[in-house]
C-alpha cells in the first residue's frame, strides 16, 4: 500500500522544477506515494508571488500539481480549529496548518524544514 505524503510548499515546488536537493530516496517516496498538495501551498505561493519573493506564478503551481496527478486538499474548517491545539514550536501561519491537515487527513508532511519535526510523527524530513 503506497503512503500518503502532504507535500510542503517547497518541496512541491522543488519537485516541479526538478531541484537536486531532493535526493534519490526523496524522489523515489515521492514518485511511489499517493501525494497531496494543499490549498495552504497554493495561498502560500500567490502571496510570496504577489510579494516578489517567488517567481511561480499560483496558477503555474496549481497546473503543475495537477499535471502530475497530485490531489488537492481544501481547507476546512477543521483543519482551521485543529491549529489551535499545536503546541507553539513553529509560528508560520502556512506550517501550522499544513501540520493540522495533517493529523487531520492521516498524512504525512513531507518537509525540508527540522523545526517542523517536533510535532511529530506526522513530519517526516526531506533532505
Amino acid at each position: 500500500m503506497p503512503s500518503h505524503l502532504l507535500l510542503d510548499t517547497h518541496i512541491a515546488l522543488w519537485w516541479f522544477a526538478g531541484n537536486t536537493r531532493l535526493n534519490a530516496e526523496v524522489r523515489e517516496a515521492i514518485s511511489q506515494s499517493v501525494c497531496w498538495v494543499s490549498a495552504v501551498s497554493i495561498w502560500e505561493v500567490a502571496i510570496k508571488f504577489r510579494l516578489g519573493k517567488l517567481p511561480v506564478a499560483p496558477g503555474l503551481f496549481l497546473s503543475a500539481a495537477t499535471h502530475a496527478d497530485m490531489r488537492l486538499l481544501p481547507i476546512t474548517p477543521e483543519h482551521a480549529a485543529a491549529t489551535s491545539e499545536l503546541t507553539a514550536f513553529h509560528h508560520d501561519p502556512f506550517d501550522r496548518l499544513l501540520i493540522a491537515q495533517a493529523r487531520q487527513e492521516h498524512l504525512t508532511l513531507l518537509t525540508a524544514d527540522q523545526a517542523l519535526l517536533a510535532y511529530g510523527a506526522n513530519v517526516r524530513l526531506a533532505v
